[in-house]
C-alpha cells in the first residue's frame, strides 16, 4: 500500500514538483512494479528546530561510498547506485552468475534561507539522515502612516446616527 510520509510544517511547505513527485512514487507503488527494476525510496522532511530542515530516506544495503550528495540552485540531490555479482564456480565452470544493480535518485527543494556550506549527512542501518542549517531573518515590523487630525473619517456604525 501507499507509505506514509510526514508532511514538512507550514514554514517549509512543499513545491509543486515535490508534491508531483510523490503522487508518482505512490502511483509506481500501488501497481506493484518490482523494487529490483524500479526503486524510489521514502522521503521523510520535517524541521528539527526553527533552525534544521532533515531530509530522512531510506538506503537499505547500500555505503557511504554508494551514495552522493550534491547541492545546485537551492535543490539537494540524493544518488545512489550500488552493484553486486556473485558467481558460484566449481572449477573452470560457471554454476550460477548472479548480479544485482539498484539505484535512486532524488531531488529535494530547500527552503529560502538554506545554508548550503554547512549540510551534513549520515547513514546509519540503512537510514540517511541529511540536516540543513535553515538561517530565518527576524521580522522587521513596518511603521504604518496615515493622515491625522480633521481629514481623517470615522467609522461610525447604524446606531450611533
Amino acid at each position: 500500500m501507499f507509505d506514509l510520509v510526514r508532511r514538512p510544517t507550514d514554514a517549509l511547505g512543499l513545491s509543486t514538483f515535490e508534491e508531483i513527485d510523490k503522487l508518482v512514487d505512490n502511483f509506481w507503488r500501488s501497481i506493484g512494479m518490482p523494487s529490483s527494476s524500479f526503486s524510489l525510496p521514502s522521503v521523510d522532511i520535517y524541521t528539527q528546530d526553527d533552525e534544521h530542515m532533515v531530509v530522512e530516506m531510506q538506503a537499505p544495503g547500500f555505503d557511504p561510498d554508494d551514495i552522493e550528495l550534491n547541492v545546485r540552485n537551492g535543490v539537494l540531490e540524493i544518488r545512489g547506485e550500488k552493484s553486486e555479482k556473485d558467481d558460484q564456480k566449481d572449477g573452470k565452470r560457471s554454476y550460477m552468475v548472479r548480479e544485482r544493480n539498484a539505484s535512486f535518485a532524488r531531488r529535494v527543494v530547500l527552503p529560502e534561507g538554506a545554508d548550503a556550506d554547512n549540510i551534513t549527512a549520515e547513514l546509519d542501518k540503512g537510514l540517511l539522515k541529511v540536516t540543513v542549517p535553515v538561517i530565518r531573518p527576524e521580522a522587521r515590523r513596518i511603521k504604518i502612516s496615515g493622515s491625522k487630525g480633521d481629514n481623517a473619517k470615522r467609522l461610525t456604525t447604524k446606531a450611533e446616527k
